[in-house]
């Protein structure tokens, strides 16, 4: 072997896309890099007018970051972006393996010129939520029923957070009875909104109110902010789960509510069961019934039949005794009757007044006398007394 091969049974040789697998989990892995804020100016901007993606380079004076915002979240933006604007893009650092790129994976955009504008509106929420927190509006945490009836969905009529609630109740729990009280869930009408509905709602007694709205930008999500919106929430007499925004979005909403849901998804399945999973319990609970009521139907069964034939025994005997009893009067009242005895030659004799003659001191000579014979009577004189 010469000096070339030597050592390379120790060597571990990777794949292209094993190495960019890696890098990828590595950058996942980066807690910094998985969620950050990039400032920069938009340069090659392309939006794919198949897709809906945007494509994007962000760079500074030293350096240049390859950026996509996918349809979803480029949807939602209130303002187009083109090239040389400055702005601050959210979002995560992941690889594109195919190609072994590295980008930022952006999932909001805002222009860089609004920044002082929301760090005011941030400071202002920050000072809000302290004064609330003193009073004791954040403080209420009800307790929610196991298995609810009526529950109250507060949001837009027209909106993919109702959607995805009816889709998760359906699923998960279809016995509930679901009322909707339309609001409008964006805008400086939406606190105004929002109260009505919440008023509305304790008009009824729902076992509790979800107040729900999809993600959106800070701007999208303010409404929630309100002071008089955050009091009523914790003024309710009923419940009260607020689920707006993302996870990573948090509003006075969320403080004052009774629970609080990441995702309006997130509040349907915190708040329901999931009864797909009693299905097959019950199943076996209903399959034990019913061998158990077969086995006592089957046991009384023959309790009765046995039952049956005793009470038939009893009353049988019972018969024959008193039947043997009855025979028996009989022949005693037969062996008594006076007209058995007339036939066996006996007659009574009585006086003309109707009494029965016993002694021969009872009648006189020439006294007549009526005898009573089995098959007539005979009136006769007295001659003679022996």
């Amino acid at each position: 072997m010469n000096s070339n091969g030597a050592g390379r049974a120790d060597r571990f040789i990777a794949t292209v896309s094993q190495v960019n697998r890696r890098v990828s989990l590595n950058l996942k892995n980066d807690k910094v890099l998985a969620d950050i804020y990039v400032k920069g100016e938009i340069s090659n901007f392309i939006c794919h007018y198949k897709s809906g993606h945007v494509y994007f380079t962000l760079k500074d004076s030293e350096s240049a970051l390859k950026c996509v915002m996918f349809s979803l979240e480029a949807e939602k933006l209130s303002f187009e972006p083109e090239n040389g604007m400055s702005i601050i893009a959210k979002g995560n650092i992941g690889v594109y393996e195919r190609d072994g790129v590295y980008q930022l994976y952006v999932s909001a955009l805002e222009q860089e010129k609004e920044t002082e504008e929301a760090d005011g509106l941030f400071a202002a929420f920050l000072k809000l939520k302290e004064k609330l927190e003193k009073e004791g509006i954040f403080s209420q945490s009800r307790e929610f029923p196991a298995f609810p009836e009526k529950v109250c969905l507060i949001t837009s009529k027209d909106g993919a957070a109702l959607q995805d609630m009816l889709s998760v109740f359906e699923r998960r729990y279809p016995l509930l009875e679901l009322f909707l009280i339309p609001a409008i869930v964006q805008g400086k009408s939406a606190p105004a909104s929002v109260i009505k509905a919440i008023k509305a709602a304790n008009q009824t007694d729902f076992d509790f109110i979800i107040i729900a709205r999809g993600g959106g930008s800070a701007e999208d999500l303010w409404a929630f902010n309100d002071e008089a919106l955050a009091r009523a929430i914790y003024a309710s007499r009923i419940p009260v789960v607020s689920a707006v925004g993302h996870e990573t979005d948090f509003s006075l909403s969320d403080f004052a509510a009774d629970l609080r849901a990441p995702t309006p998804s997130a509040a349907a399945e915190l708040t329901t069961p999931d009864l797909s999973g009693f299905v097959p319990a019950l199943e076996n609970i209903l399959s034990d019934l019913q061998q158990k009521v077969s086995g006592i139907t089957e046991r009384q069964k023959l309790k009765i039949e046995r039952l049956e034939k005793e009470i038939h025994a009893r009353v049988k005997n019972n018969y024959i005794n008193k039947k043997r009893t009855l025979d028996a009067l009989q022949n005693l009242i037969n062996a008594l009757s006076p007209e058995k005895v007339f036939a066996r030659g006996y007659a009574a004799v009585f006086n003309q007044s109707g009494n029965i003659i016993k002694n021969t001191a009872d009648v006189q000579f020439g006294e007549e006398l009526n005898i009573q014979l089995a098959d007539g009577s005979l009136t006769v004189v007295v001659k003679n007394k022996t």
